[in-house]
């Protein structure tokens, strides 16, 4: 095993990672050869290390949320395939009006995952009487469809990413490049349902 693998390997635990494995049964067409590395990414701390340490190690990577939006080779890819699974979607702040019949949410701030696909996300924003309307029926996760969907990047507030340095920061829509940016988490201002 090349050394660079087995540091990685060391570093998460033999069992998070499978050897060979067929994208195929990742991406939504069933395409893909084997990965020589497969690890998936539940949390963003996982993702930020696992992607620091193969740049450190300049071992190649690709990473992928819902595998919509991929095409792999059926030769494979040589390097380790990182499947974004990360998942949590936490509102930060809520502005309505008090009256005496309650309280009446206006708008919320939400932050989710880039892992997070958008109907998951649409049912969450269903659960909390948020309008939904602009993620329902798209397939694929937050973060590969903020790179490309101009209509959820004028919803975004902010976007957490990890950047060519393996600095993390925070930068709006306009800034977002696919070429500099993996992207972590986005805060999107949601109105309430009408």
């Amino acid at each position: 095993m090349d050394n660079k693998f087995k540091l990685i390997i060391d570093s998460f635990g033999h069992d998070k990672f499978k050897f060979d494995e067929p994208i195929s049964n990742y991406s939504a067409l069933n395409v893909g050869g084997p990965a020589k590395l497969f690890f998936i990414a539940f949390t963003t701390g996982e993702l930020v290390k696992i992607i620091k340490m193969c740049r450190d190690l300049r071992l190649p990577y690709f990473l992928f949320g819902t595998g919509t939006k991929m095409m792999i080779s059926d030769q494979g890819f040589l390097g380790l395939v990182i499947k974004n699974r990360t998942k949590n979607i936490q509102t930060i702040s809520v502005k309505g009006k008090v009256s005496r019949f309650g309280v009446g949410v206006e708008e919320a701030l939400i932050e989710v995952d880039s892992g997070v696909s958008l109907g998951k996300f649409a049912e969450e924003l269903e659960r909390q009487n948020l309008s939904a309307e602009s993620f329902k029926g798209i397939p694929g996760s937050i973060g590969g469809n903020l790179l490309v969907s101009t209509v959820l990047q004028k919803l975004v507030k902010s976007i957490k990413v990890l950047g060519q340095g393996s600095e993390i920061g925070e930068i709006n829509s306009e800034s977002l490049s696919f070429k500099k940016h993996i992207i972590l988490s986005a805060v999107f201002k949601i109105k309430a349902k009408e």
